[in-house]
């Protein structure tokens, strides 16, 4: 039996709503599929603060070879793994919670779809272009140690998404009919969040702003790359969520129910005698 609480009840009806299927009390199934996108609830939050934990000592731990020629906040690639792994481990344990109570999945639609061409070239950028720019802030400058720790935390990053967008894209749709496959689909697009290339470039804003290590003769193609990036994700996420903006009709939830209002006494009233 699927259980949902009454939050998530409230946040399924309201997107469903959003996307022309308004429901009284939205399916069970439903439900389920659309909590998968609420990040840190229950078990999730827990699992972010061991990962938050776990992430920090790793952080404190890379730093010792790189001191002082590192990346401006280079913390912010460790956040970026901790709130990505949770977040990912989060939809998995509930997605196979699922699986236990509906047997019927259907197969994962190709990877290439799901992600779409703009969040592809988002991703090329983000990890290409950046070790581009790394290498070349190696073979053409002295700040040898900063290009290095910057491709290393690239090479992290691109495995780090890799592993998780892996896990989302390969997992099977959780569904029993058209309806909630309509919405697993429609999840499975918001989902790629824990993969995304922009959270891989705002670590780099500290250093245009405040100038931390990098190199002056490289601003404008730091600043470039950030733009880039920022953009192609942007219109990918335009893009990937414009698919979904309406579901197709059929049963997700009972009807929903009207209010009538007060009435309200429209008569003339009456004279004082």
């Amino acid at each position: 039996m699927i259980m949902v609480t009454a939050a998530e009840q409230d946040v399924a009806r309201r997107w469903l709503a959003r996307r022309g299927q308004p429901v009284g009390r939205p399916t069970p199934l439903v439900t389920a599929l659309i909590a998968t996108r609420l990040p840190f609830q229950g078990r999730r939050f827990w699992r972010f603060i061991v990962y938050a934990v776990v992430a920090a000592a790793a952080a404190r731990v890379y730093s010792l070879p790189f001191e002082p020629w590192m990346t401006g906040i280079f913390q912010g690639y460790f956040v970026y793994f901790a709130l990505g792994l949770s977040f990912s481990d989060g939809i998995r344990l509930r997605e196979r919670e699922l699986r236990e109570e509906v047997p019927s999945t259907h197969a994962p639609d190709p990877w290439w779809r799901v992600l779409g061409g703009w969040y592809i070239a988002a991703l090329v950028l983000a990890f290409a272009g950046g070790a581009g720019l790394a290498g070349a802030i190696y073979f053409t400058t002295s700040a040898r140690t900063y290009a290095v720790n910057w491709l290393v935390l690239l090479v992290l990053s691109a495995l780090y998404a890799g592993w998780v967008l892996a896990g989302v894209l390969r997992r099977p749709l959780v569904a029993e009919d058209a309806t909630s496959l309509a919405v697993a689909r429609a999840m499975r697009t918001e989902h790629l969040v824990v993969g995304t290339p922009v959270l891989v470039v705002f670590p780099l804003v500290s250093d245009l702003l405040l100038g931390n290590r990098r190199p002056p003769a490289f601003t404008s193609w730091v600043a470039g790359y950030v733009v880039a990036v920022v953009i192609l994700q942007v219109v990918s996420c335009f893009v990937n969520l414009r698919r979904h903006r309406t579901l197709p009709p059929g049963h997700y939830g009972t009807p929903p129910v009207h209010d009538p209002g007060t009435p309200v006494d429209w008569s003339p009233p009456r004279e004082a005698r």
